[in-house]
């Protein structure tokens, strides 16, 4: 039996499924980029607050990238490794 990939198709993902809207939410933020994250990972917070914990933010991190990890990995031929994926936090919003 074929396997099932994330976007409901069977088999591998192809160059224009990779560029599919990818958006995941967790406890404090939304990360949103595309499935391949060759696009910047937009890493929004649910608060209007300008700031969050760094606890905060590592959760969420580590659970987008173990969402990324199990949904949308195995689905492709290849991966750089998350040292090239590029996230971005709102302008002027800080850590603490």
């Amino acid at each position: 039996m074929d396997r099932v990939n994330i976007l409901n198709k069977v088999g591998m993902l192809t160059d224009k499924d990779r560029k599919h809207p990818l958006e995941h939410g967790c406890s404090h933020f939304s990360f949103k980029t595309c499935l391949d994250l060759s696009e910047p990972v937009m890493v929004k917070p649910y608060t209007g607050h300008k700031e969050e914990s760094i606890e905060a933010y590592s959760q969420d991190l580590a659970s987008f990238i173990a969402f990324w990890n199990h949904f949308v990995m195995k689905d492709l031929n290849g991966f750089s490794g998350f040292g090239s994926v590029k996230f971005v936090l709102p302008e002027g919003f800080k850590l603490v």
